[in-house]
Formats: C-alpha cells, sequence, structure tokens
C-alpha cells in the first residue's frame, strides 16, 4: 500500500440531502441509487454517502484505503471493509456476499487498472445490478488552457488531485465501461465554469484576458467544456441487454436519419425560395443597372453641356471686360470733351465780357444803322 496515495479526510459532519447543491456529485449519485438496495461504497471515504442512503432504506457496506476514514464510516455502514483496491480481489475481500448497487465516487481515476476492477464488481453483482460512478473530466476548458501555458500542475483537490493516476474524457470514459463489459444507461454531469475563481478551486486558475479573445470562444463552445465530473449509471452487458442497446442505439439513428431527412427538405425548400429570390433581385439588379446606366449617359450628356455654357460664359465674360474696359475708356473721352467743352464756354463768357467784344458788338449795331451788311 503507498501511502502517498491515500488521501486524508476531515471529520464526516451531519448531511441531510436536501442541503446538498444539485450540481455536486454526491447528489446525482444519491438519485441514482433506488431506495432498499443493498449497496457496496468503494471508496467511501468517512461514510458521507452512506449516512444519506441510510434514509433511503439502504443497506451500505464500505470499503476504504484509509483506515482512520474507515473507522469515521463504520458509525453509517454496516460494515467497512480496509483494503487498497490496487492489490486485493474484490471476490476475495467481499467474499460471498452480493449487492444491487456498487458505488465508485471519484474513486476509479486513483487506480491502476481500473478496468479490472470493474471486471471484478460484476461477480459481487445480483442479476439487475449495476455500478454508480463519477469521474472527473481532464477535458475541462481550464486544464485545456493552463496546457497551452505550458501548466499541468497537482493540487490536493480537483481534476489535478495529486493522487490521481488516471484521467479520463467523456470518450474514455465510454470506453472504460464498454471495454469493462458494461452499457451505460445515464450519464450526467457537474459543472464548474472555465473561469472560476471562488472558493476551492477544483480546477486550474487561468485568467481570460491572458488568451485570445477567439480562441477563449472556440473552448466555451466546445463539448463538456465546463464539465467537471460525469456521474455514470452502468450495467453488466449481457446478449439481451446489449440487443437492447442496438435496438436503442438503432431507433436513435433511424429518428436522427428521419430527422436529418426532413431538415434536408426543408432546406431544399429553402434553398429553392433563395434561388427564386436571387434570381428576382437579379431581374430587379438588371433593371436598376438599366436605369443606372440611361442615368449615366443622361449625366454624361449634361455635364458636356454643362461645359458648352461653362465655356460661353467665360466667353461672355471676356467680351463683357473688354466691353466694360471700352466703356471705362469712353467714360474718360466723355470726362476730357467735357472738360474741353467747360474749358471753350469758359473762354467764350470771357471774352465776351472783354472790351474787344464789346466794341465788336458796337460795330456791328452802327453797320446795321447804315445798312452795310454785317460780316463776321
Amino acid at each position: 500500500m503507498n501511502n502517498s496515495l491515500i488521501k486524508n479526510y476531515q471529520e464526516a459532519i451531519e448531511l441531510k440531502i436536501e442541503d446538498l447543491d444539485e450540481n455536486t456529485s454526491t447528489k446525482k449519485m444519491y438519485n441514482l441509487i433506488e431506495p432498499g438496495k443493498k449497496v457496496v461504497d468503494f471508496g467511501c471515504a468517512t461514510g458521507c454517502l452512506a449516512q444519506l442512503l441510510i434514509h433511503k432504506g439502504c443497506q451500505v457496506t464500505g470499503v476504504e484505503v484509509n483506515p482512520a476514514a474507515a473507522k469515521i464510516a463504520e458509525k453509517y455502514c454496516e460494515e467497512v471493509v480496509v483494503a487498497d483496491l490496487d492489490f486485493v480481489s474484490i471476490p476475495e475481500i467481499l467474499k460471498d456476499r452480493e449487492f444491487d448497487i456498487a458505488v465508485f465516487g471519484d474513486v476509479l481515476e486513483h487506480l491502476r487498472n481500473p478496468w479490472q476492477i470493474l471486471r471484478d464488481v460484476k461477480q459481487v453483482l445480483k442479476p439487475g445490478g449495476y455500478v454508480v460512478a463519477s469521474i472527473p473530466n481532464i477535458a475541462h476548458g481550464a486544464v485545456r488552457l493552463a496546457l497551452l501555458q505550458g501548466r499541468f500542475e497537482y493540487v490536493e483537490y480537483g481534476i489535478l488531485d495529486n493522487t490521481h493516476l488516471r484521467f479520463f474524457t467523456r470518450a474514455s470514459v465510454e470506453s472504460l465501461f464498454e471495454d469493462s463489459g458494461y452499457i451505460i444507461h445515464e450519464m450526467e454531469r457537474t459543472t464548474k465554469p472555465i473561469f472560476f475563481t471562488e472558493g476551492i478551486l477544483l480546477v486550474p486558475d487561468v485568467k481570460q484576458n491572458d488568451f485570445p479573445p477567439d480562441l477563449v470562444q472556440e473552448i466555451q463552445a466546445s463539448p463538456e467544456s465546463e464539465t467537471l465530473q460525469f456521474v455514470i449509471k452502468a450495467v453488466p452487458e449481457t446478449i439481451e441487454g446489449r440487443y437492447q442497446q442496438l435496438r436503442q442505439r438503432y431507433s436513435a439513428l433511424s429518428t436522427e436519419l428521419e430527422q436529418t431527412k426532413s431538415q434536408l427538405q426543408q432546406t431544399q425548400i429553402e434553398l429553392e425560395r433563395s434561388q427564386l429570390t436571387i434570381q428576382q433581385q437579379q431581374s430587379n439588379f438588371d433593371v436598376l443597372n438599366s436605369q443606372l446606366q440611361q442615368t449615366q449617359a443622361e449625366l454624361n450628356q449634361s455635364q458636356i453641356e454643362l461645359q458648352q455654357t461653362q465655356a460661353e460664359l467665360n466667353q461672355s465674360q471676356i467680351e463683357l471686360q473688354q466691353t466694360q474696359a471700352e466703356l471705362n475708356q469712353s467714360q474718360i473721352e466723355l470726362q476730357q470733351i467735357q472738360t474741353d467743352v467747360q474749358t471753350h464756354i469758359t473762354k467764350i463768357l470771357a471774352m465776351q465780357s472783354s472790351k474787344f467784344w464789346k466794341l465788336r458788338n458796337f460795330w456791328f449795331s452802327i453797320k446795321q444803322l447804315m445798312g452795310i451788311k454785317a460780316n463776321d
């Protein structure tokens, strides 16, 4: 027995089933165990599950590797066998006893050969008996992200428990039971968010901001990324059971096929509708494109006319400037003529007021009196 792989447990406390969260493996295993059954609890620890099953009318035999924990579990179990399943045979330690249900609550991952243990336990199960087990999920998103950082750090509790010898994904859990001769009837899950920081860290501590958003989104969208544990109910495989399983699988596949056909038909209808819509839109596009080309031609013609009008306007502005220049010159000349006229008028007025002009006028008067024709 390797003492380094033996888990130490705290003193058992009084539990009530109504106090347990639905998102716990203990509650889910409890729900899978029928009332009034004979149960063997492998890895019973201090008897937490056994004390709950007592109120369900079950008779519980415990098997525990830790002698101190086994001593506490005796309070709730009819018997507790101290044994290391890696080194003993189940039929040997349980002798001729038979049970309705065998429980492995987070135990199989601690064993060197869980396949053989599951095969051996069939020898102590009654006809119609079954196995209830919880197994951690190594494919949890936090584990995957931690691996991308190069971290695989063992801790005292959780998925990376330092006493785990085996690690399982959903696929390998299914293979474990199938290879051991079982048919899984039910598979439930406990969950834990990838980026969980409260309470006991049962998954690696990773920070969302340390990873690219598209990578985080891909991990979160992947199956089982938040699955902490798988909780399984499995029955030993028989010819009848295998036949029934194959019939159920065939029925499920047939239903899935019909659903797929229906979806395909619906998709085909939607495709035809889409193609019709595309054709209509293409027709509308052709009309709009023709209108656009016509409008573009009209726009080009308008631009040509605008350019011609602009050229004519520019020519008119040039002619206007020339006319304005001529007008300005004419105004200057007119002002000069007006100035000259005014100058002549001034001179004439000056002459008329002079003595010579007066004598001239007097002489013209005498000539008129004398009948002499006035000559200028």
